[in-house]
């Protein structure tokens, strides 16, 4: 199959989903609701599940699990049972990863850090797939329909240079793609929410070895670079996963490439050639995608400044070769991420507002609003004040929305 021949039934017709995350009671139901949708949308495809951990059902280490089986404890749920049948009728696969244990946190505040179940998940799953294209992908994550293949038809062959060591470019996520010259300098950091592309390719993403324990306890014993901002201050570990990944996977590419620490921006240029190189940037309005735990992220109002979008990816690519500064095709984006920064340095949704007007107007219109009006206000103040239909709280709300650049 060559590049000028690519068809989006040769790729339906050699294809494999690969579906990795853990099972467990609280998300059962949720990914054989998940892995059903995959086998109505792509009905010839190869499904593999590759469990990271499970407490639900009985293996006897790691490997291929034949028929799926419930712990005795949860024997007598229905539900479980039933769930649990789905996912073995529409996998062709079921697997167990290899052991690995989860690490500190990445950042302070959050939960522990799964890289290693991410990676070991991801070789297991990749190594029974013995078609041309494959998806890998988050359980908890799923697209309506098929037109993330003709998205990426549209996309795959633009313009490379000569940051190309992929076959072929992969589709990855937009949100969590991050943008290193505005709200978090951290460069590599490609999404991994998902890999579409070729098999010998998307392998290569994950031909990496488990993340260790003094890389991921890297700030308890390092101070942070100085002028690092209050979101790259709460970083534990040395890198986020994503960053581990690449570096580690571009680096057998490009020797020359540096990410000493997760704000090093010695190669901030090259982490953006190479994004524009070997990817493509998912636009999820275009290839329609479902993700609940992350639905309130995607409607965030700076999230298309935080992320590349796939606009910004092809603003790389087609000025790739030109003698330009790179940083000053995001100039718009950088001036608004510095506004909000010295504004709102946490990136609350609803911050609170500086000048003692607006502080007792605010104090008095939630003392007023419903539940329901409040919320609105403190999920989506852009929004809330948008819509309102009061002169004065609208004209308050313009005022904050501005000073606040959110």
């Amino acid at each position: 199959m060559t590049n000028s021949t690519i068809k989006k039934d040769d790729i339906i017709n050699s294809l494999s989903i690969v579906v990795q995350g853990p099972l467990y009671d609280w998300n059962i139901v949720q990914t054989a609701q998940l892995i059903s949708q995959w086998r109505s949308i792509f009905p010839k495809s190869k499904i593999i599940f590759s469990i990271s951990q499970s407490d639900l059902i009985i293996f006897e280490g790691s490997g291929i699990i034949p028929k799926l089986r419930i712990v005795r404890i949860h024997r007598n749920n229905i539900v479980f049972q039933d769930a649990l049948a789905l996912i073995d009728k529409f996998c062709d696969i079921v697997v167990m990863s290899d052991s690995a244990i989860v690490l500190p946190p990445v950042k302070s505040g959050l939960r522990e850090n799964n890289c290693n179940l991410q990676i070991e998940a991801a070789k297991a799953g990749l190594r029974l797939v013995d078609t041309d294209y494959v998806l890998r992908i988050r359980n908890d994550i799923v697209f309506s329909d098929t037109s993330l293949i003709d998205y990426y038809i549209d996309n795959y062959n633009l313009p490379r240079g000569k940051y190309a060591a992929l076959k072929q470019r992969v589709l990855i996520s937009e949100f969590f793609t991050l943008n290193p010259f505005t709200f978090e300098k951290l460069p590599f950091h490609y999404s991994d929410w998902m890999h579409f592309g070729l098999i010998e390719d998307v392998k290569k993403l994950w031909d990496v070895p488990s993340y260790g324990i003094i890389d991921a306890t890297y700030y308890q014993r390092n101070t942070y670079k100085k002028g690092s901002g209050p979101r790259e201050n709460t970083f534990i570990s040395r890198y986020a996963v994503e960053q581990y990944l690449a570096i580690t996977v571009f680096k057998k590419f490009f020797q020359n490439i540096k990410l000493d620490y997760h704000n090093d921006t010695t190669s901030i240029n090259e982490s953006l050639y190479i994004l524009a190189d070997n990817f493509i940037i998912s636009d999820f309005t275009k290839t329609k995608i479902y993700f609940a735990k992350y639905q309130h992220i995607m409607r965030h109002n700076n999230i298309n400044i935080v992320c590349m979008t796939h606009e910004a990816w092809k603003k790389i690519i087609f000025n790739a070769e030109k003698n330009i500064n790179i940083k000053h095709l995001f100039k718009k984006e950088i001036e608004i991420a510095n506004k909000s920064l010295k504004n709102n340095p946490n990136n609350e949704d609803f911050p609170p507002p500086k000048d003692i007007m607006t502080k007792i107007f605010f104090k008095i219109l939630i003392y007023l609003l419903s539940e329901n009006k409040k919320n609105k206000l403190k999920r989506n103040p852009k929004k809330f004040f948008a819509d309102s239909k009061n002169s004065i709280t609208k004209r308050f709300g313009e005022k904050y929305i501005s000073s606040m650049g959110l």
